[in-house]
């Protein structure tokens, strides 16, 4: 079997994740779900903090899915307001112009194909950065993108809630096949 197919059958099913030595931790959702005693010393605060990024990186992408109609969104004004609570406006104004056109006064889903994005379902990388600021990490290898980790960065706004202050895509080197 090639080498790149073994790989993203294990990035699909989960058992392929990007690691990097430091203060931050690896998680499985089974983990997120254990006392903070139980998973790798974290913190209750720490946790706190994951379940917020998690949560997040969640509702940023619903809008693109087929349950984010359940948002009422029809008008960019609509679409701001959804993401002022959660991300920097300017990076959700990017999304926007990426991914939807505006007719009529009514945003409507561009047909493309979605972006790469956090999956909570698979393992990733929590890092508190400091009180104000933390990121996830993730690595992928499917198909359309290759190999790429997408890493999501929070800061506190300014009403002292959690924002999506940025999202950063590095695809990885492939790897030769050596015979």
């Amino acid at each position: 079997m090639p080498a790149s197919i073994f790989l993203n059958l294990l990035a699909a099913t989960g058992l392929l994740f990007s690691y990097t030595p430091g203060d931050s931790s690896i998680h499985t959702p089974q983990a997120i779900q254990l006392k903070s005693s139980e998973a790798n010393h974290v913190n209750s605060h720490e946790r706190g903090m994951e379940e917020v990024a998690v949560n997040l990186a969640n509702d940023f992408i619903l809008p693109l899915k087929p349950d984010g109609e359940t948002l009422d969104l029809k008008t960019k004004e609509d679409y701001i307001n959804y993401y002022r609570n959660i991300s920097d406006l300017d990076l959700a104004e990017k999304f926007l112009q990426s991914y939807f056109i505006e007719k009529n006064g009514v945003m409507e889903l561009i047909p493309t194909e979605l972006p790469l994005w956090f999956n909570s379902k698979l393992p990733y990388e929590f890092k508190k950065i400091s009180d104000t600021e933390m990121s996830i990490r993730q690595f992928s290898s499917i198909e359309l993108y290759g190999p790429t980790t997408l890493t999501i960065f929070y800061k506190k706004g300014k009403g002292n809630e959690w924002i999506i202050e940025g999202v950063h895509y590095k695809a990885e080197k492939k790897e030769l096949n050596v015979i």
